[in-house]
């Protein structure tokens, strides 16, 4: 059996952690008035409605309804139980929980799997790491490596490796380590072969660089061909990187690599610059710009711009300067800006040079220099992509890109930037300025009419997370009503007096309010005092009723409650209960003299006369 975490623990706990504190490190927050604000964590939006306090501690989300205090939120977004999330909380806060909770309780057998593979992934790690710092089999691709600047702090820091050559030889070392055949074959490390049990790496022969989650456990690998005079010199010519397959735990669309060394960094400046590939993110990491990460040689997906859209509000494209580099900012960029969520710049390379070839020819100071300060914006990288395009030189290419620069300049939100744009055009192309601002003002209205038009965008792959999002049902103006009388109850010990004078017999017409009536008497009998609503989050082990809780706290009343209002607020209610009886018989007498039922319509009547002449008395 599990050790029960005693009460005072989780106190000492819950007063000494902000929540704030910890969900910064989960979801960007900014503060609105008196609480922070973010994107939803359980659910993909396009405008924040996650909302965490300070005051009460408690978080909410007005979106998906999600809701619940400190311990809540982590076994929400860890997938944990609530003794782990008291635990977590500790570690996060530099507590000491001197408790051993039980850790041969039953997992899903998914789960199982996927702690498995990982055990064998970072074994794999460590061998191919062994391999190239301390044996003969790694000392050309060590020597390779320090030729191109990786120093044995940088190997150890990213766990860079090789696989030997042998192709056998690491089953050999897994199964020593009493792995399974059969997991090993699920890991994408190994090229099954089908006449022989014996499963061959497939990354032989090359240098190996471990691909980390977000929680720096090793998914997967890529390696990268050892270049030799041999291999030159071959007419057969393998791939410069090979990726592990997609698993159950790697998933190019969601992956971005170094993520977890680069997020303290990213949420510290909330930016991050995009490469395109690893050797960018570690050359940069070593030439000490620590906030970098790489969607691993394929464009941008939706996936991994919602994992950054939870971390920065800026994003500086770091790609190669080749012609493919810049198709691929052009499309990022496309990407990025939907509903203006990132501010984006971009940090231009040579043609032919990527940042890694930049920082080795111009020094690491340069490159950082050249990412805080000579960052280009959206438009000077679309006027210097398009002068690839178009061949200036012809009158009618002039033309063209002038009205395509224009309409680019119609996305320029600052007026003080398109001012200068302006006249940057103006003088390059020796054309009058009042001439451009007429067109820019004619773009301008045929884009605003267009904006009027358009449906809301709503990516493709957010569809399935828009069907799966919880249904959320509209408040009755009963169950408002009920959730004011709950809020006072929940903070005000003279609540409780008022009530029982105006109504000693009251109680909830809806089911769930009663309960978290019932459930909240209790605690405040227990703990003789009202508030402590975190608290009492704790109790619950409903999730439905966790997120009304949270919902009706997070409501801003007046400081004080009088008895004014509490007999208001039961007026309301009676009066509102009357009037959704009166229209269940109505329904019902309308049913009666379809049917032809006269006894029926006559008790009916009866009823309808009372129940008009109670709402008149519950007016005045």
């Amino acid at each position: 059996m599990a050790t029960r975490i005693p009460e005072e623990t989780i106190n000492k706990i819950r007063l000494e952690t902000n929540i704030v504190d910890v969900v910064s490190q989960y979801v960007q927050l900014k503060k609105r008035g008196k609480n922070y604000f973010g994107f939803c964590p359980f659910h993909d939006e396009r405008t924040p409605s996650f909302s965490v306090t300070d005051e009460k501690q408690i978080f909410h989300c007005f979106s998906c309804g999600r809701g619940g205090n400190l311990f809540t939120f982590l076994m929400e977004v860890e997938g944990i139980n609530f003794a782990e999330s008291v635990k977590k909380a500790a570690e996060m806060n530099d507590i000491h929980l001197d408790i051993d909770l039980d850790t041969n309780k039953p997992q899903s057998e998914l789960q199982d799997k996927k702690n498995k593979l990982i055990a064998i992934h970072n074994a794999t790690a460590a061998f191919y790491h062994q391999v190239l710092m301390n044996t003969v089999t790694g000392e050309p691709a060590l020597a390779y490596l320090k030729e191109r600047g990786f120093t044995t702090e940088l190997l150890q820091e990213f766990q860079i490796g090789f696989s030997p050559p042998d192709k056998t030889a690491t089953q050999k070392i897994l199964e020593n380590q009493n792995f399974a055949a059969s997991l090993l074959k699920e890991t994408g490390i190994f090229s099954d072969r089908s006449d022989s049990s014996e499963l061959l790496d497939r990354f032989a022969g090359r240098i190996m660089f471990p691909l980390r989650n977000e929680k720096g456990a090793t998914v997967a690998f890529s390696g990268r061909i050892l270049p030799t005079d041999n291999a030159e010199k071959s007419d057969y010519h393998e791939a410069k990187y090979l990726n592990s397959p997609e698993t159950i735990l790697f998933s190019k669309r969601n992956f971005l690599f170094n993520l977890d060394k680069a997020r303290v960094n990213m949420r510290k400046t909330s930016e991050v610059v995009l490469f395109e590939g690893y050797m960018d993110v570690i050359s940069a990491w070593n030439a000490d710009q620590k906030n970098g990460v790489a969607s691993m040689g394929t464009a941008l997906t939706d996936e991994q711009m919602r994992i950054l859209n939870k971390t920065v509000d800026s994003v500086v494209l770091c790609y190669d300067g080749d012609r493919a580099g810049m198709e691929a900012t052009r499309k990022a960029i496309d990407l990025l800006s939907t509903n203006q969520r990132f501010d984006i710049s971009i940090f231009p390379m040579q043609p032919g040079m990527d940042p890694d070839d930049y920082i080795q020819e111009k020094g690491p100071q340069a490159f950082r220099e050249g990412i805080q300060n000579h960052k280009e914006s959206i438009f000077q990288f679309q006027s210097r992509f398009l002068k690839t395009q178009i061949d200036l030189d012809s009158e009618k290419n002039r033309v063209e890109y002038l009205e395509r620069m224009l309409k680019e300049l119609v996305q320029v939100d600052s007026i003080i930037e398109r001012e200068l744009y302006l006249n940057e055009l103006a003088e390059d192309f020796d054309i009058d300025l009042a001439v451009l601002k007429k067109q820019l003002q004619e773009y301008q209205q045929v884009h605003m009419q267009s904006k009027r038009q358009e449906p809301q965008y709503q990516n493709p792959s957010e569809s399935v997370a828009t069907i799966t999002l919880p249904t959320r049902q509209e408040l009755t103006k009963m169950d408002t009503i009920e959730r004011q009388i709950l809020n006072r109850l929940f903070h005000h010990e003279e609540a409780w007096h008022y009530l029982n004078e105006v109504a000693p017999d009251f109680h909830f017409l809806n089911e769930q309010h009663q309960t978290i009536y019932f459930l909240y008497s209790a605690f405040r009998d227990e703990i003789q005092s009202v508030g402590h609503v975190d608290h009492f989050l704790d109790r619950l082990r409903d999730q439905k009723l966790t997120e009304i809780v949270s919902e009706i706290n997070m409501n801003e009343l007046e400081a004080e409650v009088s008895r004014q209002e509490i007999s208001d607020i039961i007026i309301s209610l009676r009066y509102e209960s009357l009037q959704k009886e009166l229209s269940l018989k109505n329904q019902e007498m309308k049913s009666a003299s379809r049917n032809n039922d006269k006894e029926r319509a006559k008790t009916l009547l009866a009823d309808i006369i009372n129940l008009n002449r109670q709402l008149r008395t519950a007016r005045k």
